[in-house]
């Protein structure tokens, strides 16, 4: 395991994380989109975490959520999310992550997600495994879909709502529970974790879901598109997945197959 960068990554992921707590409760929220909030943390954490990288790494290139991305035509590219699910954040809600994806030539190498609030350290390097505050963590080993938790993502929008509460519904029949939690980090995080089995979103941004993707397939389970393509690069723009524990990845996708869905981005 490369020392240095996991000590460099962990400890600006943390310090991230304490920036998004001292300015929660007090930083003032905007509007980007329908449905779609920034707040000053936001903006604070990831212009924190640029300089770090900058100062580190300063010919890297860096897809962000709150600033233009930099391309510097490096083989590395830095995926970055300063505060993985904000509506959360604005409520004081828990359920909020830093999260830091590091590829190589659109291989993803590195992986942090940092919960602050629960004081959950998620680190995983390409071919060395995935860890949750310093200890080795896999997925589950739930085969049956009616023992699973599957997570998905409910869309706030009105012209994509009714196809992920279908969904929502089908899931929450056939398997034990479906949930959605609002951050995306997060929720793969818990499938690496194994507190969750599966896991399904559409047109997710990149920095949603870099550091995610490692995380999980490091743990033992399994990311693909909606086709049932691997996806073991990862590139800026949007993308669609379905991660799991890897025992119930088939079954989670047939049964997605089966629903009619209209050609709608959920976010």
């Amino acid at each position: 395991m490369n020392e240095d960068m996991k000590e460099f990554i962990t400890g600006m992921a943390k310090d991230a994380g304490k920036i998004a707590l001292d300015c929660m409760g007090r930083a003032k929220v905007s509007t980007k989109s329908i449905k779609n909030i920034v707040t000053e943390a936001d903006v604070a954490v990831e212009k924190f975490i640029i300089t770090r990288i900058k100062e580190r790494f300063p010919g890297h290139n860096l897809v962000l959520e709150e600033h233009d991305d930099e391309e510097n035509e490096s083989e590395f590219t830095w995926y970055i999310d300063p505060i993985d699910g904000t509506t959360n954040y604005s409520h004081g809600d828990p359920h909020f992550a830093v999260s830091i994806g590091v590829a190589k030539n659109n291989v993803l190498r590195y992986a942090c997600i940092f919960i602050p609030m629960m004081n959950e350290l998620y680190y995983a390097e390409q071919g060395e495994g995935a860890f949750l505050n310093g200890k080795r963590i896999s997925v589950s080993n739930v085969d049956e879909l009616d023992k699973a938790i599957i997570q998905i993502g409910v869309s706030p929008l009105k012209n994509a709502i009714d196809d992920s509460l279908n969904v929502f519904r089908h899931f929450m029949l056939i398997a034990q529970r479906s949930r959605d939690m609002g951050f995306c980090a997060g929720q793969l995080a818990y499938v690496a974790a194994g507190r969750s089995d599966g896991f399904i979103k559409k047109s997710q941004k990149s920095w949603d879901i870099a550091a995610g993707m490692l995380l999980v397939t490091e743990a033992g389970g399994r990311v693909t598109d909606f086709e049932g393509k691997d996806m073991e690069t990862i590139t800026s723009g949007k993308h669609n997945l379905i991660a799991s524990n890897n025992l119930i990845h088939d079954h989670i996708m047939s049964e997605y197959d089966k629903l009619e869905k209209k050609d709608e981005e959920w976010y």
